[in-house]
This record gives structure tokens, C-alpha cells and sequence, in this order.
């Protein structure tokens, strides 16, 4: 049982959950270990500048680092750092073209674990 004294008198109350209820909830909400790399990947998806190349990289089938600086308008580092993030997340992958660097979307699962990970909690 529970210490939830603070709901005497409540059972009625739309608002009261049985012992059980919690229990089910409290293990409805934690994480695999699967699922929490994929709450990394959300966590840095959450900063504008990866979120708008994460975006930007669904559009295109590869963009060098010169162009999404002037897409952006951001600075080269800038973009070079957010790229290196979302590259050691997996998200992302470089290629030489050349003396430009190159990035495209990584392929793999990990887009379609992510949007299932996400309909969990529809």
C-alpha cells in the first residue's frame, strides 16, 4: 500500500487512483535502453540549429557545409558543431566531394524508431 494520506476522502473524485493505477502508471513511463537513446537524440533535436539541418537534410539528398551556412546564415562553426553532433548521434553521415565535406541523412532505423517511440504516448 501506498503512503498517499493526502486522498482521504477523495475515492470518489475523479481524480483518485487506486494503488494499482500508479503502480501501472510508474512503469508505463520508464524508458528501455533503446528509448533512452532516442530521448538523446530528442534532447538534441530540441537546438534550432540541428533541428533546422536535421530538416533541411530531409529535403535534399546531400548538402555541403558551405551551403547550409548560407541556408542557415549561420557561421561555419556553428553549423560544423551541430553537424558533429548529429553525426555522433547517428542521424547524419559526411562524404568527401572534392575539397567540400558533404552530409546527407544516415539510413537506417533509427527515423522509424523514433516516430514509434513517439506514437507510444498518443
Amino acid at each position: 500500500m501506498l503512503n498517499r494520506s493526502y486522498i482521504k476522502g477523495h475515492k470518489v473524485h475523479p481524480h483518485y487512483l487506486t494503488d494499482s493505477k500508479i503502480l501501472s502508471l510508474q512503469k508505463s513511463i520508464n524508458f528501455s535502453l533503446e528509448e533512452e537513446k532516442l530521448v538523446r537524440v530528442i534532447r538534441h533535436l530540441s537546438d534550432t540549429t540541428k533541428l533546422k539541418i536535421y530538416l533541411l537534410l530531409h529535403k535534399v539528398e546531400e548538402i555541403s557545409v558551405t551551403d547550409l551556412t548560407q541556408v542557415l546564415g549561420l557561421s561555419q562553426s556553428a553549423v560544423s558543431h551541430a553537424l558533429s553532433d548529429l553525426k555522433n548521434l547517428g542521424l547524419v553521415e559526411s562524404y568527401r566531394c572534392g575539397q567540400l565535406i558533404c552530409y546527407s541523412l544516415k539510413l537506417g532505423t533509427r527515423k522509424r524508431k523514433l516516430l514509434s517511440f513517439l506514437e507510444r504516448f498518443k
